[in-house]
Formats: C-alpha cells, sequence, structure tokens
C-alpha cells in the first residue's frame, strides 16, 4: 500500500507565465459527476481544478506517470494507471485526498477505462493473454475478471450503460493504438457497438467507413462519441432520436471526450489544451 497525501501545489512559478495564454499538455480529462472540477494528467501526475478558477492542485506524485484518471458516479473515488513499477497498473484513491491503493498486480499494461455504475468496479483493457481485452475490478481489489470471450483480442474503451446494463466498447486495433491516425478508411475503423452480458444481444450503432469511438455515457444514457464523418476531423457526437448528430464542428480533431455522470456537458482535449461543451447550451469553453 502507498500512503501519499494529496500535496496542494498552487500554479504560481512555472505556470505564472503561461496563464494567460493557457497551460498546454493537459490530457486525459475527466468530470466530476456535478461536472464543476476536471481532473487531468500534466506532466505525469494527475491535477484537479473547479471549473472557472485558474489555480489546480496536484493529487499524486508517485514515481511514475499517471493517466486515464476516472471518477466514480458517486463522487467519492479516483481510479487510474500508473507505471511506476514499469508498467500499468489500476490504483484508486478517495477523490478527497487519503491512502492509494494499487489494484493490479500484472506485468501487463492495465489502462483504466470507466467505472461500474454502482461505484463499486472498475473496468479496464489489458493485454495480459492474446493482445488486448476488458477486464473488471472490485474496488476492493482481488482477482480482475475477463469480461469477452477468448476469441474478442482487440476489446477496448468499455463503458456501461445505466439502465440496459449494456456494455458499449471499440474492437480494433485502428482505435487503440492508431487513434491519432488521421484520414484512414477501411474495414479496421471501430463503429459504436454494444454487447449485453445479460441477454447476449449485440447491437451495431454506427456503419461510418471511417472512426466512431471514444464512448461516453451519462446516467441519463445519452451517448457521447468522436467521429471523423463530418470534416475528415475528430468532433463530438451523439444520438437524437436514434440519428447520428454532430454537437462540435471544429476544423481541428478533439481527443478523449468525457461526460459528466449527472450533468450535460463533456470535457475533452483539443489543441493540446481542455475544452468544456455544454450540451444543454451548445457553447463550448476552453478551460483556463
Amino acid at each position: 500500500k502507498l500512503y501519499l497525501p494529496v500535496l496542494v501545489v498552487l500554479l504560481c512559478c512555472s505556470f505564472a507565465g503561461a496563464q494567460s495564454s493557457g497551460v498546454y499538455f493537459t490530457s486525459y480529462p475527466t468530470l466530476t459527476p456535478d461536472a464543476k472540477t476536471v481532473i487531468f494528467s500534466y506532466e505525469g501526475d494527475l491535477w484537479k481544478v473547479d471549473i472557472g478558477t485558474p489555480v489546480a492542485v496536484r493529487l499524486t506524485a508517485m514515481q511514475g506517470e499517471e493517466t486515464s484518471p476516472h471518477v466514480s458516479p458517486d463522487g467519492k473515488w479516483l481510479a487510474f494507471s500508473s507505471n511506476q513499477f514499469g508498467n500499468n497498473d489500476v490504483y484508486v484513491m478517495p477523490l478527497a485526498g487519503g491512502e492509494i491503493r494499487q489494484l493490479t498486480y500484472s506485468d501487463a499494461g492495465d489502462q483504466v477505462d470507466s467505472w461500474s455504475w454502482d461505484s463499486r468496479s472498475i473496468y479496464f483493457n489489458s493485454n495480459r493473454y492474446n493482445t488486448f481485452s476488458e477486464y473488471k475490478v472490485s474496488i476492493d481489489g482481488g482477482t480482475a475478471k475477463r469480461l469477452f470471450g477468448n476469441y474478442f483480442n482487440t476489446i477496448h474503451g468499455v463503458v456501461e450503460h445505466p439502465s440496459s446494463g449494456e456494455l458499449f466498447f471499440s474492437n480494433t486495433w485502428e482505435s487503440n493504438f492508431f487513434s491519432n491516425r488521421k484520414h484512414y478508411k477501411g474495414s479496421y475503423n471501430p463503429d459504436i457497438q454494444s454487447y449485453n452480458p445479460q441477454t447476449k444481444a449485440y447491437k451495431q450503432y454506427t456503419d461510418w467507413i471511417g472512426k466512431d469511438f471514444w464512448t461516453t455515457i451519462d446516467h441519463k444514457g445519452n451517448i457521447y462519441f468522436v467521429s471523423d464523418e463530418g470534416n475528415d476531423e475528430y468532433n463530438l457526437y451523439t444520438f437524437v432520436n436514434g440519428k447520428k448528430t454532430a454537437l462540435t464542428q471544429f476544423p481541428s480533431s478533439i481527443k478523449r471526450p468525457f461526460g459528466s455522470a449527472n450533468v450535460d456537458k463533456v470535457v475533452f482535449e483539443k489543441d493540446y489544451q481542455l475544452f468544456l461543451d455544454d450540451v444543454a447550451s451548445k457553447q463550448t469553453q476552453k478551460l483556463s
């Protein structure tokens, strides 16, 4: 176990000169359920900042690089991946600060994808067996459970639907290893699809020859994702009455969107900075 207090570091020396133009290379953003706070990765550590304030607080100071933070739907826990022992493992800590616990100990790379809606389990993808697939581990630790069969060797990015129980996922090399590659059109590009473990039903929601991936879902079941269908750049999309609908039309691509659990807001990367999209008002702001 690691006993690490929350380190409160004001961004004054290195960030003071950059505040006028904003800090670059912030990545892997996630939102608290009330959409008031963003947690993100910067220079190998995790930070949090309240929206509307220019001062961030550092949450971790581990030896490795911390990425893929995800806040539990109940707002109490923060899960993330860290490679402080050479490869990524899954860690969890109280969002308010406190003991950091390591949940996985594999010699493979374990990358956090999302939480279950009861805030008791963490979904992550790993290359433990047969390339990579999706797993689930309890917040209390223990043996991780593989979610898909042995022939499903490219599953990743799983998010759970709050009411239907569907597991939305991506299942191609292109969306995992080549997510930044643009303009490729072919059979290895991902679509929005789901599998229901209870009913064994499979659904495919899109059939665009380009990329549809990076799915995130809020507590009402609204599905948000990235697509390059509009202008060959990644933009934010959703489904309106079952129809694929663009929410943004940026000339430069967005990355890694994450929707708040309880509020219609989505945070994402664009141009190496963080942006917040208010779906209801159709307004997007850059976070300073």
